[in-house]
């Protein structure tokens, strides 16, 4: 990711937002599907689920957010 500019700093931080998201939701289903037909690839797409998840958990506590609960997917 650039840099930030001191102008459009929400802009940009949506534009990175999202393009973001974009990588995630296209590796991620890439390893699923991946993982679906290797099944011993699915308990490291699993891992790597559970760890995107503690992550964004950890940075809402951080900056007192909660968007998603901690426990959603269960």
């Amino acid at each position: 990711m650039r840099p930030f500019t001191a102008t459009e700093i929400s802009t940009e931080l949506l534009e990175d937002t999202l393009l973001t998201l974009e990588r995630l939701t296209t590796g991620l289903t890439v390893l699923a599907l991946n993982a679906s037909t290797t099944r011993e690839q699915s308990p490291r797409v699993r891992v790597l689920l559970e760890s995107l998840l503690q992550a964004l958990h950890h940075c809402e506590t951080d900056l007192g957010t909660y968007a998603v609960p901690a426990d959603w997917h269960r």
